[in-house]
């Protein structure tokens, strides 16, 4: 390794089944995976990690600082991937910022959206969506026009002719999941089932370790980076899970 060289920062998200990581140094974007993993972030988070740094020549002691993806998503998903970032960002002294999975989609479909408007979906399970509205802003940035929501996708829909009555592009697992519903009301222009633009892509994510390259470790600071879950959890252990791991609020 060339210590003269910036060190890589990893970026990981799990807030959907998408298993989402990338390695960027500075502007530079040195490898990224995209991983279906269902259910599977725990058993499939570490080996996936591991395979995208040796394939790009790296070891886990080269990483500088570590961003991680806040959701909103699923619980299990986004516990799995914070408490990870949250070991190796302390066991190496690094860095550790967090990201909005919401606005790394919203960055994404920015870029391929005709719309000056653009609503990231994520399918929160349960008949409802996460989801916000992002206005496009200059070159690969938005500026949010909504809170973060969780409603039904018709609910969404409502929500969405109070603040705007033009055109919104629109993506994620949520479109997906109810696509028909989105299309059928004429409101959204949603991307193409099978276009990346769908997918989490963790490059994003990158961004967020920009503005503090120049911060040292600071152990008090992994506290701070928590999911965002914008609902109570669905399972009920969570109760317990909070007693053993204050975090998780």
């Amino acid at each position: 390794m060339d210590w003269s060289m910036p060190l890589p920062t990893l970026s990981i998200d799990t807030a959907t089944e998408v298993l989402a990581l990338a390695l960027g140094e500075g502007d530079r974007i040195l490898a990224k995976s995209s991983i279906d993993a269902g259910r599977s972030h725990l058993e499939l988070l570490l080996p996936g990690v591991q395979s995208l740094l040796e394939g790009a020549g790296f070891t886990v002691r080269d990483i500088d600082a570590i961003v991680a993806g806040t959701g909103p998503g699923t619980f299990s998903g986004l516990r799995v991937g914070i408490a990870t970032a949250r070991a190796l960002a302390q066991s190496l002294e690094i860095r550790l910022s967090g990201f909005s999975t919401l606005e790394a989609l919203a960055l994404g479909l920015a870029g391929v959206s005709p719309a000056e408007l653009v609503l990231p979906i994520i399918d929160a399970k349960r008949s409802q969506v996460f989801a916000r509205l992002y206005k496009k802003e200059g070159k690969n940035t938005v500026r949010a026009e909504s809170d973060v929501l969780c409603l039904d996708p018709r609910e969404l829909l409502e929500e969405l002719a109070k603040i705007t009555g033009g055109k919104v592009g629109a993506a994620g697992n949520g479109v997906l999941a109810y696509r028909d519903i989105f299309v059928s009301a004429g409101q959204l222009e949603p991307l193409e089932p099978d276009h990346p633009g769908n997918r989490v892509d963790a490059c994003w994510h990158l961004r967020a370790d920009r503005a503090e390259a120049s911060a040292v470790y600071n152990p008090g600071r992994l506290l701070s980076v928590v999911p965002q879950y914008v609902r109570e959890p669905d399972a009920d252990k969570t109760i317990l899970l909070r007693k053993k791991e204050p975090w998780l609020q």
